[in-house]
């Protein structure tokens, strides 16, 4: 069992309500991007112009917020403060000013220089960085200059940024950013770390930031419509197309038609691959939506009436439980009436790491210190990999929903590789750096044939991971149970069962000694307690036969009568065969 009391100081920073789910809070953003040099190659259409215009657009009125950009140095490049209609007109600009022509990578300035003003947290506000870079630590051709830098970030930057109450939300463009320091950054921090495979990606990544930062309302779009009821103030359509796909038309329920074209009072933000559609007031009833959308499209409302959750950590282990509670809020007071309550309906959808899809209701608390809030318990056995879940109040009148992404993994990476001969296997173990300190990785692995028989597995460190061949030699299911012991990066002492890894067993028939001939004629092996015991023997025994040596007209008379016996089983035998053929014979083959 997992001794989750203890698990490392990454997750337990993340503490969550048992009592109550806090109202909507203010919103700080600082946003935080990478000019080097290098990213003339990793971003080469510069593309986080178009994603800094989304992000712009995405941030809720009434925000505060800022942008810097950093190489060598750090440049404040929107001016924190208010979001408003001239705050988004500098940010438009200074989005364009966005460049790659920066010597080195100054991720400790860029980090401090951000958060300041950030000495303590503040319960009503809710602070995210989001920072963006392609790189490692690089403030100098150094080597010791730079490494001082890094654990600098390490051992200063972190503390002061979880002292004040702020998660960062990193985000690597290239293969060569130190993914370690950034995911550590994250996950001590409570925020989330994505890759970004192609600067394409930046688009919806920015917008998954957005989302974990700010737990915007959302309505649900079911076959391209949505409903909007008295209670919305303002919403705000993000539409990904499709690549090729036209371009975006919304109806709303009178029938009036909203494009780039013919806006209306709407606020259209277009770019290759997205619409952003905001409208102030928008007419109650059903709308709908003329294009190809992408699953990843959201409709975000401002609205007196809102959906909370309590929150929730975004870095879970396999085994961990996970407590949902939901409730509804008017103007930042939870609704406790049962008159209310009882015409809404509180579900939840779980997609797994494999994208598969389940649902069930949340049932209404039954502590009446806890009335109008709603539970759903998940107890552990989450697969490694990004898990999604969207929480939604449904009633005839209006619907609300909440998604959270959860980011599902052990402290270490397990692989196990087929290797060329079928039924082998390289099985490997490697210390994720992040949580764990790789030195102090003690790894127990027990091998469990299909016959119920276990074995230890013996490993060997070579290359930074912990490897050892797994040979099979039956058929059906082996399989690895992993524990390990570590020390976090807190210097707490951890220990995890990871479960059993399965591998298919390929059977092999058990080696011969070399120059042995085959047991019929050498010997034969007796199997005496699971145990194979070979006779010393080198002909059998007649007088365990039941033959006499000197009995030579008994012997050929024994012989004869075998031989009969065997000839009479065969016609026998032959007769059946030929019987059950032709009764297996169809009519029509027998007709022809």
């Amino acid at each position: 069992m997992l001794d989750f009391a203890r698990i490392f100081f990454i997750l337990c920073t993340l503490v969550m309500s048992s009592s109550g789910i806090a109202a909507a809070k203010n919103n700080d953003i600082r946003i935080v991007i990478d000019v080097s040099g290098s990213m003339k190659k990793t971003d080469p259409a510069n593309l986080r112009v178009s994603a800094m215009k989304l992000l712009n657009g995405l941030i809720p009125q009434g925000s505060k917020a800022g942008v810097w950009t950093f190489g060598r140095y750090v440049d404040m490049t929107v001016k924190w403060g208010k979001v408003d209609a001239k705050w988004r007109k500098l940010a438009d600009l200074g989005a364009e000013e966005i460049h790659s022509n920066a010597l080195f990578t100054n991720i400790e300035s860029a980090l401090d220089r951000a958060a300041r003003g950030w000495d303590k947290s503040d319960p009503s506000t809710r602070r995210n960085l989001i920072l963006l870079t392609d790189g490692r630590v690089d403030i100098s051709k150094s080597v010791d200059k730079n490494a001082k830098s890094r654990e600098a970030i390490l051992n200063k930057s972190i503390k002061h940024l979880k002292k004040a109450g702020a998660r960062v939300q990193a985000i690597a463009l290239s293969d060569d950013a130190d993914e370690v320091l950034l995911r550590r950054i994250a996950l001590e921090t409570g925020g989330s770390f994505e890759i970004a495979s192609t600067a394409s990606d930046l688009q919806k990544i920015f917008f998954k930031m957005f989302e974990r930062a700010t737990a915007p309302d959302t309505v649900r779009i079911n076959d391209n419509q949505f409903k909007v009821d008295s209670s919305i103030k303002e919403m705000t359509l993000l539409v990904f197309r499709k690549p090729g796909s036209k371009s975006t038309k919304i109806f709303s329920p009178d029938g009036h038609r909203y494009s780039a074209r013919k806006r209306g009072k709407s606020i259209w933000r277009s770019d290759e691959g997205y619409d952003l559609i905001t409208i102030k007031k928008p007419a109650k009833g059903l709308w709908s939506i003329d294009a190809d959308i992408d699953p990843d499209s959201r409709l975000m409302v401002v609205t007196d009436l809102g959906l909370n959750l309590a929150d929730l950590p975004v870095n879970v282990l396999p085994g961990q439980e996970l407590n949902i509670v939901a409730a509804l809020y008017n103007k930042d007071k939870q609704i406790s009436k049962n008159s209310f309550l009882r015409f809404v309906e509180f579900s939840i959808k779980h997609s797994d790491a494999n994208g598969v899809e389940t649902g069930n209701k949340l049932k209404h608390s039954r502590d009446r210190s806890r009335k109008g809030q709603y539970l759903y318990d998940f107890d552990g056995g989450f697969e490694e990999g990004i898990h999604s879940i969207v929480v939604t109040a449904d009633s005839r009148t209006f619907s609300r929903s909440k998604r959270v992404d959860l980011n599902v993994q052990w402290p270490v990476e397990v692989l196990i590789k087929p290797a060329k001969e079928a039924g082998n296997y390289q099985f490997s173990l490697r210390a994720r750096e992040e949580y764990i300190v790789p030195e102090s990785l003690n790894a127990t692995v027990n091998i469990e044939s299909p016959d119920g028989k276990n074995y230890p597995l013996n490993l060997s460190f070579k290359e930074n991971s912990w490897i050892a061949s797994v040979e099979t030699v039956q058929d059906g299911i082996y399989q690895a149970h992993v524990t390990i012991e570590a020390i976090d990066q807190a210097g707490v002492p951890v220990k995890f069962d990871l479960g059993k890894f399965s591998m298919i067993g390929v059977y092999k028939a058990p080696a011969t000694e070399s120059g042995s001939v085959d047991e019929t004629t050498t010997g034969r092996e007796d199997i005496v307690d699971g145990d194979i015991q070979e006779t010393d023997s080198a002909e059998p025994d007649e007088s365990e036969l039941g033959i006499e040596a000197d009995d030579s007209a008994d012997w050929i008379m024994t012989t004869i009568i075998i031989g009969i016996s065997n000839l009479v089983i065969v016609l026998v035998v032959g007769g059946v065969f030929l019987m059950l053929r032709r009764k297996s014979v169809s009519p029509e083959l027998m007709l022809e």
